[in-house]
């Protein structure tokens, strides 16, 4: 099960742009997270179910989560039937509030440079829509007191998420986070994590050939 930390210099392309490799990935991010939810809802429900014959009366919130089982299950279900038999379903994307900020900021300054018809009023959406995608968070951190790690000081609070959510792989196509523009091994305090280029991602990580039988219009259905 890889996790993973996306740098905006993949997401804005992979939201933005309808067609691509970087949107033919998203939608397997997007499947993992779906994947995971149902995986933890269902073991939220066996606890829950557990609890409610133990104490013999209704437990708060069985309901609800029975509720999202079912509806994520079908989300996924949807998904599946789309999706080339060998689509991975363990990816599992790592976000933060510095990454979705980020994210949020480069929306606003270069977003329309991507997708032109891009308004204002998309920006909340498509920033929940990431959040949803980043099926775990990174322990919270101050953005203000993170240390100082690459050259460009708005890059630091991306590749501090990695180094503390313990990924395997930082994504990114910035030349202050794979500086070698193929591979780089960051290590701070004890921590590690790799940061490669989406090309590296794409020839020596993922199979390309089931990637380009994915459609990005798909994204649309783990969203529904």
């Amino acid at each position: 099960m890889p996790f993973a930390v996306i740098d905006t210099s993949v997401s804005l392309p992979a939201t933005l742009s309808r067609g691509g490799m970087m949107r033919r990935f998203w939608v397997v991010l997007a499947f993992g997270a779906l994947t995971y939810e149902v995986e933890h809802r269902q073991l939220e429900l066996d606890e829950l179910s557990q609890r409610a014959e133990r104490e013999g009366g209704v437990v708060g919130g069985l309901k609800e989560v029975r509720n999202r089982v079912e509806e994520v299950g079908n989300q996924r279900a949807a998904l599946v039937e789309l999706l080339p038999d060998r689509t991975p379903d363990d990816w599992v994307a790592i976000g933060s509030a510095p990454l979705f900020d980020e994210y949020e900021r480069k929306l606003r300054e270069i977003g329309q440079k991507l997708d032109p018809t891009l308004r204002d009023k998309d920006i909340p959406l498509l920033r929940r829509q990431l959040e949803v995608v980043c099926a775990i968070g990174a322990p919270p951190f101050d953005q203000d007191a993170t240390p100082t790690l690459t050259r460009d000081r708005k890059d630091d609070g991306i590749l501090y998420t990695a180094l503390l959510a313990d990924a395997d792989l930082l994504i990114s196509d910035d030349k202050h986070l794979v500086p070698d523009r193929h591979e780089h091994h960051w290590e701070h305090d004890g921590r590690s994590v790799v940061a490669v280029t989406f090309d590296t991602l794409v020839n020596e990580r993922l199979d390309a050939a089931n990637l380009n039988e994915i459609d990005g219009s798909w994204l649309a259905v783990a969203h529904r």
